[in-house]
């Protein structure tokens, strides 16, 4: 890749969390890392537009935000100024060549970050926020969006699970066996977040980003793997992210543009992926009782697998989704449960049926409701409120892909009027 902003817009998505995690570790000062990684991004725009792309750009941002924090300790030291370290396991020192190679090394370290986060000092909304910025690299505004809450809110909240982590010396290491299960649901929030924030991104020019939403899987995953694969609230979300990440491929044409499930061309699905999904739904682990995150993960994975294992949308048992949404409500109630109850109404039963759903629903902020609600209009033939509220959503839409899509549908009113 020879474009500079496209170099370091792809380097900075997909290799933030390791970096922040290797200069972490290095470190050992988390009020430092984003900052000085921060400044090497900055300083990545000017000087990779001048002199061109570097043959390694994670181990460039690497060595430049290193030696930002080198410059901070320096000063510190002259100014006899101390601050909280993070306490670590290991007194190791992470050279900036092993980006070029990343391993088990790098994925411990993202591990052993997304464990810290999730240590019980911090309240669970703090932990997934700090997460989120921290491991994946979500922006603030959309990770407000994902909670439902103000940037500023979100920003405030972020800033305060940082000093948290630095004040109470949080460990940078992976928990005792003893000390584990009780950061399990907030590990599974962390990767349910990350995955939605890869398919659903807020904000920017992709409609997807297949690779975030492997990372999340792949973190849950490997803390599954730590627990014997036995733990409810993991096998349940393990079984969700498999069934909605078996579409990727036909999620988006050749163009760029959504594709909706309806029109997915369904041979393109990954059916082992769909039947290892199936079967973690039968694991004799979510037969007994369960925590309310476990049964939230379990009863969106039955909708999940009701959508992946039907053989085509008409052949979609939509009274069983709604029946399955009705009881998601009463453990995960909330505008995004309502408003794909309300899609799964209309399909049931009729567009009429599923604006009805929606009446009394308000969803601050998001451009989800007045979108689906356009689309029910337009389905009961009244284009004007349809119109209408494709404008709404479109004034709330900040991803470049679903505003395409939604100002398609809208110019086909004008069509067809």
């Amino acid at each position: 890749m020879t474009d500079p902003h496209a170099a370091l817009d792809a380097t900075v998505r997909e290799e933030w969390g390791r970096l922040v995690a290797l200069l972490l570790a290095r470190h050992r000062r988390l009020d430092l890392v984003e900052d000085a990684l921060a400044d090497a991004v900055e300083s990545a725009a000017r000087v990779w537009a001048e002199r061109g792309v570097p043959h390694n750009p994670p181990a460039w941002l690497h060595t430049v935000a290193s030696r930002r924090i080198v410059d901070r300790l320096r000063a510190e030291t002259m100014h006899q100024r101390r601050m909280p370290l993070l306490v670590t396991d290991a007194e190791r020192q992470v050279p900036a060549e092993v980006m070029a190679d990343p391993g088990g090394l790098i994925e411990d370290e993202l591990l052993r970050l997304v464990l810290m986060c999730a240590h019980p000092a911090l309240a669970p909304e703090a932990a997934s926020a700090l997460a989120l910025r921290l491991v994946v690299g979500v922006s603030t505004p959309d990770i407000a969006r994902l909670f439902l809450v103000s940037e500023s809110t979100m920003a405030a909240r972020i800033t305060r699970a940082k000093k948290k982590v630095v004040g109470a010396g949080i460990p940078f290491t992976v928990p005792s066996e003893e000390d584990l299960p009780g950061r399990l649901d907030t590990v599974a929030q962390i990767g349910y977040l990350a995955f939605t924030a890869g398919y659903a991104p807020g904000s920017g020019p992709d409609l997807l980003r297949a690779e975030l939403a492997g990372s999340a899987i792949e973190l849950v995953s490997v803390t599954d793997d730590l627990r014997g694969q036995d733990e409810p609230v993991l096998v349940a979300l393990r079984a969700l992210m498999g069934f909605q990440h078996s579409r990727r491929e036909a999620r988006v044409d050749a163009e760029g543009e959504l594709v909706l499930l309806a029109d997915q061309d369904r041979s393109l699905w990954h059916h082992d992926e769909i039947a290892a999904a199936r079967d973690r739904l039968m694991s004799p682990a979510l037969l007994g009782p369960m925590t309310v995150p476990a049964a939230a993960y379990a009863l969106q994975a039955r909708i999940a697998g009701e959508h992946a294992l039907a053989p085509s949308t008409e052949a979609t048992n939509w009274s069983r989704i709604v029946a399955l949404y009705d009881l998601l409500l009463q453990v995960m109630p909330g505008p995004p449960t309502e408003v794909a109850r309300a899609v799964a109404v209309a399909e049931a039963e009729s567009p009429a049926a599923g604006l009805a759903a929606l009446a009394d629903l308000d969803w601050p902020g998001s451009h989800r409701l007045p979108a689906v609600r356009a689309e029910l209009f337009a389905r009961v033939g009244d284009p004007e409120s349809a119109r209408s509220s494709y404008d709404e959503a479109l004034a709330l839409c900040r991803n470049d892909a679903e505003r395409t899509h939604l100002m398609e549908r809208r110019s086909a009113l004008g069509a067809s009027r």
